[in-house]
């Protein structure tokens, strides 16, 4: 194992570093201080690199920077001893302050060292070691399937070493993702499994303080007060900073604003004390919310400014969001609209780089998949040739000896000779028939896994679509909508207090009409993005209702059993509807249009026809609504029928299978 990437040249340091340089000034910590004084009468072996590593694991807890400096002095003098245990060391805590630091991709280049090292050596510990902190940069990654899967090996592997102190690691970092999976009920089981191997343990306890803070704010004050006195024994400011923030949220949650504007500034004194920049900014952030709600709207502006900054210097997208959520109801009691509907756009546009994020992530982690399974099979592949030519080369030799043995009773072996090459000959090419038809077997599963990728992100992008399409209904209904109907009630408070003249009041009516339009259009646009009554009543009632909506001319019929299929099926047949229609009234000029849903025990197909002018299906059209369409429904495993000529109307029939 060469060294973990502390620089581009790999091969191994031919002086060990300089003792003079790494002297350290003094900190008033007894046992820290004597670690670093040690480090000087330590000659170069392995005890200095367990010591760099004790130094590094306290300063991990009070100062990024410090620990940084000690873990990479670990790593550099491993690769000078030439000693694997020393880099799995550095690799494994290295790892962890990258992904503490938000650099969770920097820390996977670490780890998959370590990880391809463990597993030619064979080496199980290290494996399911190196495995755990793998599983916990992808969790940060929120990779939550293949960090899950991580996971479940180094749970394998400390199960069967009976190693608790582990096992409640790998419960800790299984209790966080089934939190970020929003699993409450799993992510306390596991906090309470870690809790129970260590009654001590800080993230176990203030995992407990979050999710129970929730419901019983005086229950999960409790965990974090424990939590809290523990990090003061032992100077533990990383843990009191994420235990202040948590105490926060939970004070902001039970409406105890004093409280929370304590805990808030005490975590934000804590990140900024040990130079967590990327915890520094959810700090500002809380508290700019705290001082939103006090009304010290200056001190909440100044605050969620300078969290926007980390945000952008970070480029964290959910912490811009929150950020321009605050700025734009700053705007907003500031009566300064221009800005508040520039952060209500910049809002809009961060959710939608969100949901695509969370579909290239989704994307990316599934193409991550693939690459590991293609490996596999390649290597299975290449190990299957390698005892292949092994085998030959042993046939080959022997065949050798027998022809030198045949020199001297080749009067009496000559027949016996030729019998045996042409045997071995036949169960040679047998041999390579065998490692051909597994050749031929790992490239049809190569490609089968190609087709599962496509129908899988061609399955994500449409269900990012479906809930990016109901988020932006809900948010223009609820946010929006409230905002229009609020601004309404206040002008006509506005008109009965204030007196106005005669043209003044024509212009005051003509705005409110302006801005009933405007709530209209605003309810008209939510109900195209996904229609409320698809949710609450179903496809038919959905369906029915648009077709009311259109025009006179559209006949709807619906047959067969009423019973709902899953949302997003009737999500994909209530759009493609929509988009048929709409084409119909726009571009065909059809007087009458027919709308057909037939639903059967195990399919659900719809047509729509018009009389309209129709097309020449063997004419290339330069619009795009037919093909996605047609790319929804093959995603879903359904079919689509098109009949049309020009002059003579266009009927499409689709069918689906219903599960």
């Amino acid at each position: 194992m060469t060294g973990c990437n502390r620089s581009g040249d790999n091969t191994l340091p031919t002086q060990p570093p300089d003792l003079a340089t790494q002297a350290a000034q003094l900190t008033g910590d007894a046992l820290l201080d004597s670690l670093i004084q040690a480090v000087t009468v330590t000659h170069h072996d392995s005890n200095l690199v367990l010591l760099y590593q004790d130094i590094g694991d306290i300063f991990i807890n009070r100062d990024f920077e410090k620990a940084q400096a000690y873990y990479l002095k670990a790593g550099e003098l491993s690769d000078y001893l030439d000693w694997n245990t020393g880099r799995y060391l550095y690799a494994s805590k290295y790892g962890l302050l990258l992904v503490r630091q938000g650099l969770a991709d920097t820390a996977l280049v670490v780890l998959e060292q370590a990880d391809e090292a463990a597993r030619i050596e064979k080496n199980d510990t290290w494996k399911g070691i190196v495995a755990m902190y793998k599983g916990n940069a992808y969790n940060e990654k929120s990779w939550y399937e293949t960090a899950l899967t991580f996971y479940m090996e180094a749970l394998a592997v400390f199960e069967g070493m009976n190693d608790t102190k582990r096992l409640a690691t790998v419960y800790n970092m299984l209790s966080q993702l089934f939190a970020h999976l929003n699993n409450r009920e799993k992510a306390i089981e596991f906090s309470e499994k870690a809790l129970a191997l260590n009654p001590e343990n800080l993230f176990a306890l203030r995992a407990l303080g979050r999710l129970y803070g929730e419901s019983d704010y005086e229950k999960g004050k409790c965990y974090l007060e424990q939590a809290l006195q523990l990090c003061e024994e032992h100077n533990n400011v990383y843990m009191m900073g994420m235990i202040y923030y948590v105490s926060g949220n939970n004070a902001l949650f039970a409406s105890n604003l004093e409280e929370a504007e304590m805990f808030a500034l005490q975590a934000l004194e804590k990140s900024r004390e040990i130079g967590n920049t990327n915890s520094s900014s959810f700090d500002l952030i809380l508290l700019s919310k705290i001082q939103l709600l006090q009304g010290l709207y200056t001190q909440s502006e100044s605050n969620v400014r300078e969290a926007l900054q980390i945000a952008i210097e970070f480029e964290s997208l959910q912490e811009k969001k929150l950020c321009c959520l605050i700025l734009q109801q700053l705007a907003l009691i500031k009566g300064n609209y221009h800005d508040c509907i520039i952060y209500e756009k910049e809002y809009d546009r961060i959710e939608r780089a969100i949901a695509e994020e969370t579909a290239l992530r989704a994307s990316e982690e599934m193409a991550a998949k693939y690459e590991m399974e293609k490996k596999k099979i390649r290597i299975a592949s290449l190990e299957e040739e390698k005892r292949l030519m092994t085998w030959l080369s042993i046939t080959g030799s022997g065949l050798l000896l027998l022809g030198l043995i045949a020199m001297f009773f080749r009067w009496r072996l000559t027949i016996q000779e030729k019998r045996f090459a042409e045997q071995q000959h036949e169960l040679a090419q047998s041999k390579i028939k065998q490692a051909e038809q597994q050749q031929q077997l790992a490239e049809a599963r190569i490609n089968q896994l190609e087709q599962e990728k496509q129908i899988i992100a061609s399955q994500a992008v449409l269900d990012g679509e479906v809930q990016e399409r109901s988020r932006l209904a809900r948010d223009l209904h609820d946010g929006m909508g409230g905002k229009l109907t609020a601004m309404k009630i206040h002008l006509e408070r506005l008109k009965r207090n204030v007196k106005f003249e005669n043209d003044e009041i024509a212009q005051f009516d003509h705005a409110m009409g302006m801005l009933d339009d405007s709530v209209q259009e605003m309810r008209r646009v939510s109900h195209n993005l996904m229609p409320e009554t698809l949710n609450r009543a179903g496809l038919k009632t959905a369906v029915d209702d648009f077709c009311r909506s259109m025009s006179s001319q559209i006949v709807f019929n619906y047959y067969g059993d009423e019973t709902r299929v899953e949302l997003k099926l009737e999500a994909l047949i209530y759009r493609c509807i929509h988009e048929l229609v709409n084409n119909a009234l726009k571009y065909a000029n059809a007087s009458q249009i027919m709308v057909q849903i037939i639903r059967e025990s195990d399919s659900i197909s719809f047509t729509v026809q018009d009389d309209g002018c129709g097309f020449d299906q063997t004419t290339e059209t330069k619009g795009i609504g037919l093909q996605n369409i047609r790319t929804r429904v093959t995603s879903f495993g359904g079919e689509m029928q098109i009949d049309s000529k020009a002059g003579e109307g266009t009927e499409i029939n689709v069918t689906l299978n219903v599960q």
